[in-house]
């Protein structure tokens, strides 16, 4: 199977036997910790992308990329042996790095000012006595490598967006439970879908009464946000029946194009649905990135706070970010690992 990506490029989907998918996943990385395989996999990254003088920029970027990776697993490996109250500090440096990587992977010249080396993101600097975790906010920056991230996923500018804590963990489906638990509301529905030229991607008609929508209203709303080159959808041949809708959709095998669609580690799909108001609903690397920037800056900079959180006994917050984090370790290896190669990685028992 292929996907297509969010700037319509064909990506493979590759069903990966082993016994453990983190080993696996840092296995593949090691391909690019040698300087041979380094300097050839960005030779034809670059031939790709129309750069003048490919071999020249590979071998200048290839030590900065292998070194990024190489600490970026140190990080990984001291995160899931640390204590709880400083493992998103590690996380989200582990992740900074694997990211960096994945911008030198399309500019060798990275970084070209020292603007792009801020975070490009903030919270709030002092919090209220009355702090809850899930109605921290988090900002877009104008500059740094956040703003980077967005623009190699394809997503344009966002400057000045914000998001809650809450809705950035409603975005990932392995903590779907755990969310509708605390919240008492489903942010994302399972999809059932055929494949082929065109198919039938089916859901539970409940979507229609959280947005309100008629079935044709919904597809008009999926079309209105997809991307242009990923799944379109036909207002004309969707119904409901037994309390599912069925939507006739071409192009099914690029389900994970749309904005408002996840996939988890065991390659379920869900529709997202917590907001459609929003213009823009995050790529999942960029979600996990938000959320551990947030946890890290509470962790470093509101310590005492992160430790009532942590150890305290009534702390609902730790349910989610415990999940999260042990979430994290695993896959966000995998989407910027994903993100380098240009393909989908889909790991199983063998």
């Amino acid at each position: 199977m292929v996907h297509i990506t969010e700037g319509g490029t064909l990506v493979k989907r590759r069903r990966i036997p082993c016994e453990s998918p983190e080993e696996k996943i840092w296995n593949l990385y090691l391909l690019l910790e040698n300087e041979t395989t380094v300097r050839r996999f960005l030779e034809e990254k670059y031939q790709g992308r129309n750069r003048e003088n490919p071999g020249r920029d590979a071998f200048r970027a290839a030590h900065s990329l292998i070194y990024h990776i190489k600490q970026a697993r140190s990080l990984y490996q001291a995160a899931r042996q640390s204590e709880w109250i400083i493992r998103p500090l590690l996380a989200y440096y582990g992740l900074m790095n694997l990211a960096k990587a994945w911008v030198l992977s399309e500019d060798p010249d990275y970084p070209r000012t020292a603007s792009v080396l801020k975070h490009g993101l903030s919270t709030r600097k002092r919090k209220p006595a009355s702090f809850s975790l899930f109605w921290e906010e988090v900002r877009v920056q104008r500059e740094g490598l956040f703003p980077l991230l967005v623009t190699l996923a394809g997503e344009g500018e966002r400057t000045g967006e914000r998001w809650s804590m809450q809705t950035l963990f409603s975005m990932l489906p392995e903590l779907q439970d755990s969310y509708r638990q605390l919240f008492r509301e489903t942010s994302l529905f399972p999809i059932a879908w055929t494949e082929g030229e065109q198919g039938w991607m089916v859901v539970e008609e409940a979507v229609l009464d959280r947005l309100h929508l008629t079935s044709q209203g919904m597809v008009q709303t999926l079309e209105r946000h997809r991307h242009p080159a990923g799944i379109s959808f036909s207002a004309e041949e969707s119904y409901i029946r037994s309390s599912k809708m069925y939507l006739k959709v071409e192009q099914p095998q690029s389900l994970s194009t749309h904005p408002w669609i996840r996939e988890d580690v065991g390659g379920q799909y869900y529709l997202y649905i917590n907001d459609s108001r929003r213009s823009w609903v995050p790529a999942e690397i960029l979600v996990h990135y938000l959320l551990l920037f947030s946890l890290s800056m509470l962790c470093r900079y509101d310590t005492p706070l992160w430790g009532e959180m942590v150890y305290g006994l009534g702390s609902e917050e730790m349910v989610l970010i415990q999940e999260f984090l042990q979430l994290t370790q695993r896959k966000s290896p995998q989407l910027i690992l994903e993100a380098l190669f240009e393909e989908r990685f889909l790991f199983s028992k063998p």
